[in-house]
């Protein structure tokens, strides 16, 4: 029999030491947005309900402090009916955690930052030869909002973050009334910037992040695919690049690539015609992927007018061969360095100055 509570502290613990050493990583405003979400989900609070700004302060204070007791920790063990597993040994993990209902994912996401969750398991699937998660609530996470994430054949898709990426999307069409990609989007929902938050809209809101959730799996086949195809050096290239401004450049390149992949997630839009999908590609569309990739764009106007999926196709085939280019440039000047700093200029000198 698994203990939830033991598990769920186990889990927590972990991410609380990933947050510790790589909260720095993000933005004051990213980092302020993620802290209250994460304490949303922490205290229970739904997201129509208001959060009390003195609780909230307080809370944060006190995870700062967990933060400095535990930043140098390691990562802890996880303990099920006796087994010890690494907290990256997510294939044991979960063999004996889907007989009960969870689910457990960990994995390395932006910046190198380890993340872990655990949730209840709403399905587990077959998708292009991969094992599919998909996550339902979630009873423990960090500060990491990637709503999927690839691990070998194996893929986590977490229906929660989604739905909270939704709902932060939601917030700005009703704070700044906004229209185009953003309406569009929920539109084809059945949304509009008049509705209000409410325990109704949370469900309608389920439902999105269920759809929408397909999607994000289709980017992490993408991704799959293509690394596939560029081999190991890409994560040596990443190691080569960590902490410099080059590093989310390659990441943007490898989204692009990863997105535009026959195998990926606007090849699944496309084929499935889904609208709504389309939208939300364009608002979560931004940085430098959006300066990599104007042509998607331009397609979304002139499908918002004829509604010809064509002019997306294009765009999605013109974005791969850029992307592909980038990529290519990329692993060149990786091949042909002589140190991280003759590499660094390189990409500055050749790929960024012309791009920023």
């Amino acid at each position: 029999m698994i203990y939830i509570g033991s598990l769920t502290s186990q889990v927590k613990r972990n991410c609380n030491i990933s947050d510790a050493r790589y909260w720095g990583d993000y933005s004051l405003c990213g980092l302020l947005l993620r802290l209250r979400e994460l304490y949303r989900v922490e205290r229970g609070i739904r997201q129509w309900e208001k959060i009390p700004q003195e609780d909230i302060g307080r809370w944060i204070s006190d995870r700062e402090e967990l933060w400095r007791e535990i930043r140098d920790a390691d990562f802890q063990d996880i303990s099920i009916n006796g087994n010890v597993y690494a907290p990256f040994e997510t294939e044991e993990i979960n063999a004996e955690l889907e007989k009960e209902g969870l689910v457990y994912g960990a994995g390395l996401g932006l910046h190198l930052k380890p993340s872990f969750f655990l949730a209840g398991l709403s399905a587990k699937e077959a998708v292009d030869g991969f094992e599919v998660y998909i996550a339902g609530s979630e009873l423990a996470r960090d500060l990491s909002d990637a709503p999927a994430m690839l691990q070998g054949k194996v893929i986590f898709a977490r229906t929660d973050i989604t739905k909270l990426l939704l709902w932060g999307r939601f917030g700005d069409m009703k704070a700044r009334k906004l229209g185009g990609a953003l309406s569009f989007a929920f539109s084809r929902y059945g949304i509009s910037p008049e509705d209000e938050p409410t325990e109704e809209m949370d469900r309608v809101m389920s439902g999105i992040a269920s759809s929408e959730v397909d999607t994000y799996i289709y980017h992490e086949v993408g991704e799959a695919y293509e690394g596939k195809k560029i081999g190991r050096e890409w994560k040596d290239l990443l190691f080569c690049l960590a902490s410099s401004r080059a590093e989310p450049f390659a990441r943007a390149v490898k989204d692009i690539l990863s997105d535009t992949s026959g195998n990926g997630m606007l090849n699944y839009i496309i084929t499935k015609q889904k609208e709504g999908s389309l939208g939300f590609y364009i608002v979560f569309l931004s940085g430098l992927r959006k300066l990599l990739f104007p042509e998607i764009l331009d397609a979304f106007k002139l499908f918002l007018d004829t509604g010809d999926w064509s002019a997306v196709e294009n765009a999605r085939k013109a974005g791969y061969i850029k992307a592909s280019g980038y990529m290519e440039r990329l692993l060149y000047l990786y091949r042909n360095k002589t140190d991280r700093s003759s590499l660094l200029k390189s990409i500055d000198k050749e790929l960024l100055n012309g791009l920023l």
